[in-house]
């Protein structure tokens, strides 16, 4: 009699058989690994298992043949699953014939579901300890030599998050919602001192500011931060990281869920989610969603709106291939403002001894005009080759049409009264399209005691932007007691232009592991080319420009992997973005670069379900623009020379943690340091205030960039009761802090820090009735004291004020 077992990651499940030879399933992304321990430890070796018949289960299991990694000396066959078990045909191999198998299935420990949790699937808590971001393979993110994390559909829905800010609000050195209440239809953060790169489905999504597209939290399953340069798997990108949002996907098991949600500012919402699988051998699967939103702007006159559906169909005809088709429609026919306010009155006491109301408006509500429709079709698609290679390919045709129109408060047109406010006034229309596609050959082997997994890879991205622009004057307001509706004349167009970017990638990665070693190494080697044509509406003089570049990026890491759970690491990582125009020289500016090195440890404790990573990290931008020292002229103005630098430094903890099923945690930590640390520029500090002359020169090296606070903390925890009288009940709350930040560029502004509170309470009705599986009540409140607070400020003419308190009820029934 031989015992065969699942020891690593997820021992859950034994086979008790007297055959002497026995196989096990190895699915490289979908399954967990599996191992065997037998007298003779000979080497593994590959082996393929053919399509058997007739062969029975125990009861809750299913019988499917597939690819196996086999040990010499055995035959039977069993894959590790989360939560149930798959047995494998059982053949012998000599006469080819069936044999009887006796099962004994164990529950699964809480290590053993923590560990079989997929890459991109739901997660049951809020913590996830896989994720395909970081490497573009399933990986363990405590074999990631970099600061990652993963924001989970549980998390979201106990927060009531809707938009990205929001999701990423208890996210270690993320300062989310920069513009406050205000220009809430964008996505507008921070990571480590710069602004990220955004990315669907591993796929980037470009932008311009009003056609970028914004993706409902409704939408996603997860979304996952990579801290630092990624240049080695994305191509041109900021050096402060990706954040990647994935897309629900079809389920294995039926599902359905209806939501409503009511709450202040007139908030009304509907949703839907199906999904499951469409035929009983589950070879075809879906997922549909939608959505309707409906409210007024926290702003005065202001509202919002939006409608989204987005469907995924998957094919499935073996266990070999599948292929998954997306598509997404949303529109925005309702973007609230994008307005702001003067310093004097909000940061600074004025003279007048006023304060400018929590909900100004510096618009005027028949003019303002936010339209924004999204269109995407894409598809992903996998093929195991044999039991090395799998083929990965993934696409998307994107297109994004934003119309906008704005009257606001003006750059410096504060008049001297420090209450009558000189506004202008805006126009556009913006028509963005994007092709991208990635193909991925990865290879899953084993050299002596080595692992290795090999990713070879080719992307492509191509985007085109036309935009139509047009500017003008409006009449004055006064900020204290602002009246509303003089005419305002819509700004004709006076320039258009078209905008597009293609590049090319090539790049591989090795992840090697051995004994408790883990080594992370990449390369990549991209062109980028750009170009811009823009005509002048008025004179009809049109320019041209053009600019190509190349760059070759690398990355480096190493993890040592503890027994008990520690997991200290190092890394170095680099990134790179084109830059338009020339030098003196005529020659083309090359790309900024970005380099990081960091060090951290990461703890997953044996047989708990909780993740913590800690990390210090030095991150700099370097080739940045700045002016020749010399004062050498280009075309009527200083030329520019790249010599300019950016630095940030600092230290991040965070934590999350799913105890004994009832208890959520997530905590988290920054310090950050980020600083000009060489330029040859200098700023005039000035007030906002019209007839103000232009103050001091300050130069600009050792400042920091306005919103970039040094330090930020967050701490979330989320309590269900299981048992007793309150059973289904639960609690929760947290608290957020945003230290305080500079406010221009000169650092003369100081912005204070802030401090909000946010709690929920939900209750899960579960079987009320013979019809209804369950039932969830949910009581949101974010801000919760009410508190007045300035978001940010980047002149003293622009701040913006934070969100208010918002209170959501909602009702969600599932079955």
């Amino acid at each position: 009699m031989r015992r065969c077992r699942c020891t690593q990651p997820n021992p859950q499940y034994r086979i008790r058989t007297s055959l002497r030879r026995a196989a096990f399933r190895y699915r490289p992304g979908i399954w967990a690994r599996c191992s065997i321990a037998f007298r003779s430890r000979r080497a593994l070796r590959w082996h393929s298992t053919r399509r058997l018949r007739g062969v029975s289960a125990a009861p809750g299991c299913r019988v499917r043949t597939a690819p196996t990694k086999r040990l010499p000396g055995c035959s039977a066959a069993v894959a590790c699953a989360r939560g149930h078990c798959r047995p494998i045909a059982i053949a012998s191999r000599r006469r080819r014939r069936l044999s009887r198998v006796r099962w004994s299935c164990r529950p699964p420990t809480s290590a053993a579901r923590l560990n079989s949790r997929p890459p991109t699937g739901p997660v049951t808590g809020y913590v996830a300890t896989r994720g395909l971001s970081a490497t573009k393979t399933d990986t363990a993110l405590i074999e990631t030599p970099q600061s990652i994390s993963v924001v989970t559909k549980d998390q979201m829905k106990a927060q009531g998050a809707e938009n990205l800010s929001q999701m990423l609000r208890y996210s270690a050195a993320v300062v989310p919602e920069t513009r406050g209440s205000t220009a809430s239809r964008l996505d507008m953060l921070s990571i480590r001192g710069f602004s990220p790169e955004l990315y669907l489905d591993g796929l980037r999504m470009p932008g311009n500011r009003d056609a970028a597209p914004q993706k409902d939290a409704f939408d996603l399953e997860r979304v996952e931060v990579l801290r630092g340069p990624a240049s080695v798997l994305y191509g041109q990108a900021s050096p402060s990281g990706v954040v990647n949002m994935v897309s629900k996907l079809p389920t294995d098991t039926p599902f359905h869920e209806i939501g409503l949600t009511y709450g202040t500012f007139n908030k009304k919402r509907t949703t839907f989610d199906f999904g499951g699988p469409v035929d009983d051998q589950g070879v075809y699967s879906y997922r549909l969603s939608g959505l309707y939103d409906d409210a007024d702007g926290q702003i005065e006159h202001t509202e919002t709106r939006r409608q989204s559906i987005a469907s995924a169909f998957t094919w499935r005809p073996d266990d070999a291939t599948s292929l998954t088709l997306l598509a997404n429609y949303q529109s925005d026919p309702k973007g609230a403002s994008y307005g702001s306010m003067p310093a004097y009155g909000s940061v600074v006491n004025s003279p007048t001894g006023r304060h400018i109301d929590f909900d100004f408006y510096d618009g005027e509500k028949d003019f303002e005009k936010s339209d924004r429709e999204y269109h995407a079709v894409g598809y992903m698609f996998e093929h195991h080759l044999n039991n090395v290679w799998t083929f990965r390919q993934n696409a998307r045709y994107m297109r994004s049409e934003g119309l906008y129109r704005s009257i606001y408060n003006g750059w410096g047109t504060l008049e001297t009264d420090y209450r009558t406010s000189r506004r202008a006034t805006i126009a556009t229309d913006v028509n963005l399209d994007s092709y991208t596609l990635d193909n991925q050959m990865q290879a899953s082997f084993d050299t002596g005691p080595l692992q290795h997994t090999l990713l070879l890879g080719a992307d492509y991205q191509n985007t085109s932007t036309d935009t139509k622009a047009g500017y003008g004057t409006g009449p004055t307001l006064d900020i204290f007691d602002p009246v509303y509706g003089s005419p305002v004349e819509v700004p004709a167009y006076t320039e258009s232009g078209t905008q597009r970017d293609q590049q090319k990638g090539l790049y591989l990665q090795e992840q090697l592991k051995w004994d408790k070693w883990v080594l992370l190494m990449g390369g990549r080697y991209d062109w980028a080319e750009s170009s811009n044509s823009s005509s002048n509406l008025t004179s009809r003089v049109k320019t041209r420009s053009s600019a190509d570049s190349e760059a070759f990026t690398g990355r480096m890491g190493l993890v040592y992997l503890f027994d008990n759970g520690l997991a200290p690491y190092v890394s170095y990582s680099e990134s790179f973005e084109p830059q338009s125009g020339t030098g003196l020289d005529g020659s083309l500016f090359d790309p900024t670069e970005g380099t990081q090195y960091e060090l951290g440890v990461k703890y997953q404790p044996p047989g708990s379900n909780s993740f913590i990573t800690a990390a210090i990290f030095d991150l700099r931008r370097s080739n940045v623009l700045t002016q020749d020292p010399e004062g050498n002229m280009c075309n009527g103005s200083v030329c520019q020379v790249q010599t300019g630098e950016v630095q940030s430094r600092g230290f991040e903890l965070e934590g999350k943690a799913s105890l004994n099923d009832n208890l959520d945690i997530t905590a988290a930590y920054a310090y950050l340091d980020n600083r000009v640390t060489k330029s040859n520029n200098a700023v005039n500090v000035t007030s906002g205030i019209i007839d103000d002359a232009p103050g001091r020169e300050v130069a600009v090296k050792g400042t920091t960039a306005p919103a970039i606070p040094r330090h930020t903390a967050s701490a979330w925890a989320d309590y269900t009761f299981h048992d007793g009288q309150l059973k289904g009940a639960g609690v929760g709350g947290g608290a957020r802090y945003v230290g305080a930040s500079w406010g221009d560029e000169a650092n003369t502004l100081k912005v204070p820090g802030y401090t909000l509170f946010d709690a929920v309470v939900h209750y899960d009705i579960p079987n009320i009735s013979n019809t209804m599986d369950n039932l969830r009540l949910a009581l949101n409140v974010t801000n919760l004291t009410n508190k007045e607070y300035v978001a940010s400020c980047y002149t003293y003419s622009w701040c913006w004020y934070g969100s208010q308190r918002t209170v959501q009820a909602s009702a969600t029934y599932r079955w």
